[in-house]
């Protein structure tokens, strides 16, 4: 039956296949694509002709520059195959598929990637990629002599080229002012943009590999204020995961998802946005000494962290993992790993609710002896499985999601799950808060929690985050931040909290002030510090008797 199948394969020419792949992506892969662009021109039927034609020319011109023997097959199967999975996060998420957002892909954990990949999915890979990818398999090719397909090709591909020119000329004032206001567009076009992003993330990580590290902050030493008091001082710092300021009743949120924090006596930042929007990038920019203007990838993987510094100036230094990896941050300190644990109470297939490291955490404070730092990745709010992130006894917003396909939720419903991660979040943060409490006899003890980034919940047709930072709506950036301190910590910063509670309303804030902050907590000098941004040198008793 194969040998039957085989001899009556369909013939095709090399060029008409090209066309007929160029135009399956325009259909297939770019649906959101295509309703981004009738949105943004207000479905105005000339200038879309002329968008519609001009594309459809550089995507022939694409495929037809590949139609070359040994080749065609190949690249149109990497074409197809990109595009349907790509294509599925676009138009299910609203997700762009950038280098940072591959990198998430990359570096994310077994458990995380099954919640993405569902039987849904699955289906759309294979109506929409496997199958095609087959068929072009089964296809019989035809190609011209050498000399004869170049000029086949070229009299393709140069009118194409020129076509596509000319349409961008005969629009050129409506499409630069709408791609200035709707930016996003050139951004989500399938599958070249996801190849080409591809690209780029391999190429940052081969660099990156060949990178010289170079130590900084080696001149880090602890200058503690006078009169001391030889206790130990604490510090724990939460890495919050994918929290948005929006559903903080401490923001202003109707629900009322912060009741436990709102009974301790914490400072709560309303104005604080991230440096990025997805773990990849933000996560190395929150514990790097350079702003989010100065920051790279690149840059932040080769120097000392934050964790790095305070080891470097004697502090006792530990982080604790329970998400997808600390993005080297933590590469070079004590790290304990809570991802893969199998504690029936709190993991679902190797993914733990925070829960599980209160309990640890009692252990680790009891055992304190000299000044100590614990950093604390959270699993959080990652979603789309928000339902997994929080116990049975934190489902109160009900109905809430139980699914990680959304299309089967109502938004709605899919918001009160993502509000009971919220209300979960607010009790880790508060039992955290009255560990270190309860040990004041032994101890002064601080803790500051911001978010890596904020999130998506269906605005704009958008879920998720990972939206390019120049483009993200504020749901992605604008993030949580809270600080709890004792009156005994804050003495030993000669700090004024009533001070600092009065600028928490008025100051903008973002992920450029936890390096240079947490290193005043903790009393540590360096050159690597940037006073500017140290959220508590305007509130210390030294600083404004100087400025008074």
């Amino acid at each position: 039956m194969f040998r039957t199948i085989l001899k009556y394969r369909l013939a095709i020419s090399s060029v008409a296949l090209s066309i007929i792949v160029a135009f399956y992506m325009l259909l297939i892969f770019n649906r959101t694509f295509w309703q981004h662009v009738l949105q943004a021109f207000n479905y105005d039927f000339a200038p879309i002709m002329a968008i519609a034609v001009g594309v459809a020319c550089l995507f022939i011109a694409l495929t037809v520059t590949f139609s070359v023997k040994y080749l065609i097959k190949p690249v149109f199967i990497i074409f197809i195959m990109v595009g349907s999975i790509a294509s599925w996060f676009t138009d299910e998420f609203g997700t762009i598929i950038d280098r940072d957002m591959i990198a998430n892909a990359v570096e994310t954990t077994s458990a995380e990637a099954s919640n993405l990949l569902t039987p849904a999915f699955f289906l759309h890979l294979v109506l929409t990629g496997i199958v095609p990818c087959l068929l072009i398999l089964w296809i019989k090719i035809k190609h011209f002599p050498l000399i004869k397909k170049v000029l086949v090709n070229l009299s393709i591909i140069v009118p194409c080229l020129l076509i596509a020119v000319f349409c961008t000329l005969i629009t050129s004032r409506q499409l630069i002012s709408t791609l200035r206001e709707h930016n996003e567009i050139v951004r989500i076009v399938n599958p070249i943009l996801p190849i080409g992003h591809a690209v780029k993330y391999v190429t940052r990580r081969e660099h990156a590999k060949i990178r010289v590290f170079k130590q900084v902050g080696l001149d880090a030493k602890v200058v503690p204020f006078e009169p001391q008091n030889n206790r130990p001082r604490v510090t724990i710092v939460v890495a919050g995961e994918t929290a948005r300021a929006e559903d903080f009743s401490l923001q202003g949120y109707d629900k009322e998802t912060n009741p436990e924090l709102k009974k301790r006596d914490i400072i709560y930042f309303p104005n604080t946005t991230s440096c990025g929007t997805a773990t990849a990038q933000s996560l190395p920019c929150m514990f790097s000494p350079f702003p989010r203007k100065e920051f790279s990838i690149a840059r932040a993987i080769s120097t000392n962290s934050l964790p790095d510094i305070l080891k470097n100036a004697g502090i006792n230094v530990e982080w604790w993992e329970n998400n997808t990896g600390s993005k080297g941050v933590a590469d070079r300190v004590n790290n304990v790993s809570f991802y893969g644990l199998k504690d029936p109470e709190f993991c679902i297939e190797g993914e733990c609710q925070d829960g599980i490291m209160l309990e640890k955490l009692g252990q680790w404070l009891d055992n304190i002896d000299h000044d100590s730092v614990l950093f604390i990745h959270q699993l959080g709010s990652h979603g789309p499985a928000y339902f997994e992130r929080y116990p049975e006894k934190f489902r109160h917003f009900r109905p809430d999601c139980r699914k990680t396909v959304f299309s089967e939720c109502k938004p709605e419903e899919i918001r009160n799950a993502y509000d009971n991660t919220i209300l979960y979040t607010d009790y880790f943060l508060s039992q955290i808060i009255d560990a270190l409490n309860q040990r004041a006899g032994k101890f002064d003890s601080a803790m500051i929690y911001m978010s890596d980034h904020g999130e998506s919940l269906g605005e704009n047709g958008l879920y998720l985050h990972g939206m390019p930072y120049s483009i993200a709506p504020k749901e992605q950036t604008h993030i949580p931040f809270i600080l709890w301190m004792s009156s005994p910590f804050a003495k030993t910063m000669n700090l004024d909290l009533g001070c600092i509670r009065k600028d928490a309303e008025s100051k903008q804030m973002s992920h450029d002030n936890l390096f240079p902050s947490v290193l005043t907590m903790m009393n540590v000098k360096t050159t690597l510090k940037d006073d500017r941004l140290d959220l508590f040198r305007s509130c210390q008793s030294s600083q404004i008797a100087l400025e008074k």
